[in-house]
């Protein structure tokens, strides 16, 4: 027969509400999870949330995963070893330690000088450029055996990426092993905007870049669409997505960064990569399933039905940046 193993604790912290009269109340979520006895194809997650005067969004996401997903450090690059540190950088650094921290979790989050970086010392942890590159293409290789080799890889607008072929008229340019990656700035009137499905579960906030990348070319590496899809007459544009590269994942963002207070820049990067790092997506097999209690949901506790899988990453969180609300357990099969 086979169990359910609860990975972790159910986190429990404390919610800050401001307003007119500042309160502190305490909003605890209780998640717990077990297969179902009249259906051993599903997951039955058992959530509960104490009484609170304030209303709030809630939402949970159960995503599948391929192991059990510890919360890893977070290195971002400083790629060009500057000493005055760009915002593109410090701005990354304030708001995923931020978003972190208002989910009550001690963040393991730093820059590093590029001259200063050991594969070898950093293979659990995920790494993010958020700045153009410019290096030898022997070393641009060296990271792409990192990702191969099971790394996880954030790069964020069109040069951050250092295994990137690019498109010069009709032809591609670089060595062959390196990713045929296209980005194109994004028209604003676009016919239609579609959100996909990691964009609701996750409620991620990347939305309108100034660039973002090709859907055709990323549709050659079966890439998940993890953000916002823009169609239009040229083609479709995506505002983030994942590639599985054998054992490790590559998360590519439109962008740039460039100053922290662009539309869809650093607060918004920001909150979309812890979201897709705690939930498990970077290491998901299968799309999220999700339940959204809304404003004025009468209730807060219940079961939540999913699809039943070896590993299961649960998470409850306020689509709110500032109600830092937040539960994760993860569930396994033994």
């Amino acid at each position: 027969m086979r169990r359910i193993l609860i990975v972790g604790a159910t986190i429990l912290l404390t919610l800050i509400i401001i307003g007119v009269q500042p309160t502190h109340s305490v909003i605890s979520v209780y998640l717990d999870a077990e297969k179902s006895l009249k259906n051993e194809d599903v997951l039955e997650v058992h959530f509960s949330v104490d009484r609170s005067p304030h209303l709030y969004e809630m939402i949970i996401s159960a995503i599948p995963v391929d192991s059990i997903p510890n919360i890893p450090g977070i290195v971002i690059l400083n790629m060009n070893n500057q000493k005055n540190i760009p915002p593109s950088l410090t701005g990354l650094y304030d708001h995923i330690t931020a978003d972190l921290s208002l989910k009550g979790l001690s963040p393991n989050v730093s820059i590093t000088n590029f001259k200063d970086m050991d594969f070898k010392e950093i293979s659990n942890d995920i790494l993010i450029i958020s700045e153009p590159t410019d290096i030898d293409e022997d070393v641009a290789a060296d990271f792409l055996s990192w990702v191969l080799s099971g790394g996880r890889l954030i790069c964020i607008g069109p040069d951050s990426l250092p295994f990137r072929q690019k498109l010069d008229g009709y032809r591609w340019t670089g060595r062959d092993d390196f990713l045929r990656i296209s980005y194109r700035e994004l028209n604003y009137s676009a016919d239609a905007v579609e959100e996909s499905i990691y964009a609701k579960a996750l409620s991620l906030q990347t939305s309108a870049p100034q660039w973002a990348l090709e859907k055709q070319y990323l549709d050659e590496f079966e890439a998940v669409m993890t953000g916002h899809i823009h169609h239009d007459s040229k083609g479709s544009l995506v505002t983030s997505a994942m590639l599985e590269l054998e054992n490790g994942r590559l998360i590519l963002f439109g962008g740039p960064i460039k100053q922290p207070a662009i539309t869809s820049g650093d607060v918004a990067i920001s909150w979309d990569i812890s979201q897709l790092i705690l939930s498990g997506a970077l290491w998901s097999v299968g799309e999220p399933d999700f339940l959204i209690l809304p404003l004025d949901s009468a209730e807060r506790s219940g079961i939540f039905h999913t699809s039943l899988n070896e590993y299961t990453v649960v998470m409850a969180y306020s689509s709110s940046t500032y109600v830092p609300i937040y539960g994760r357990i993860v569930a396994a099969i033994s």
